[in-house]
């Protein structure tokens, strides 16, 4: 048999045990063809794709919520797509990572293994996200999939309801977090779970109070020095609705790992 009808052979076996499409080995590599497209990352945790576009990044004086960190609100632009995490980190998932590193659990923490890890500093994060190539959002980026080009104040509108996410006034059978994607009504725009409530989120910034007023209006990366404390995003389990809206900011030293600290994943290909 010639080289050429076995190359041929071989492609179309591919095809046929695929469904006639040629399996990609690591499909984060490659863009996404359409907002909200699902595909398995790295550390097997769902991703979905958020696709380039621009948005209003802050609160404006007539956010009554607004803390004057968030402020002004200013135009950003993304200019290229990205995969984030569906979901935060889940127990199992960390869990999974310790034991491919051969480390301890340490402190971090969850009611069980469908719940997002907590008690997870930066550092951790960070450490976790290079395993697997993968890496925190910016804020710009969080904030732009949580909110959309709507700008919106929550994921799923501007209006707040109490059960589309976890908050104090919805808290899970341990009076703390619900497993990840519990509210699927609370989606964001691009198809993100749990951008409000549940845990906090850390980010890749630096903190600076003063960032908003100075950064570029595309892809924004975050201060390169400020406060020695990093940005996390989206609230958590205890807390009402003005600490649940999209452009809400924390921030902590990057070695701290709170009970209600907890991360997801990016990736741009």
């Amino acid at each position: 048999m010639s080289e050429a009808p076995l190359v041929c052979a071989l492609m179309c076996a591919v095809l046929l045990a695929s469904g006639g499409v040629a399996q990609d080995a690591e499909p984060w590599a490659r863009p996404g063809t359409k907002v909200g497209e699902e595909i398995i990352g790295p550390d097997g945790g769902r991703l979905v794709w958020v696709p380039a576009g621009e948005f209003a990044m802050g609160s404006g004086d007539e956010d009554r919520d607004a803390h004057e960190d968030e402020k002004p609100a200013h135009l950003v632009r993304i200019t290229g797509g990205f995969w984030l995490g569906q979901c935060p980190v889940t127990l199992g998932q960390w869990k999974a990572y310790c034991q491919e590193q051969g480390t301890e659990v340490g402190k971090a923490a969850a009611p069980g293994d469908d719940y997002p890890v907590v008690s997870v500093s930066w550092d951790e994060a960070t450490e976790y996200c290079r395993r697997y190539g993968l890496a925190l959002p910016t804020e710009a980026q969080w904030e732009y999939a949580a909110r959309g080009p709507e700008g919106r104040k929550y994921p799923w509108g501007d209006a707040w309801d109490d059960h589309k996410c976890c908050n104090a006034a919805n808290q899970g059978p341990t009076e703390s977090t619900f497993p990840v994607g519990s509210f699927p009504e609370g989606v964001s725009w691009c198809g993100a779970l749990d951008m409000a409530g549940n845990v906090w989120q850390w980010c890749q910034d630096w903190y600076d109070p003063t960032y908003y007023q100075t950064l570029p209006v595309a892809d924004p990366p975050g201060p390169e020095t400020g406060e020695p404390r990093r940005v996390l995003r989206g609230g958590a389990f205890a807390l009402p609705a003005a600490v649940c809206r999209s452009v809400a900011r924390i921030r902590d030293k990057p070695a701290n790992a709170d009970n209600d600290y907890g991360f997801r994943v990016a990736l741009t290909p």
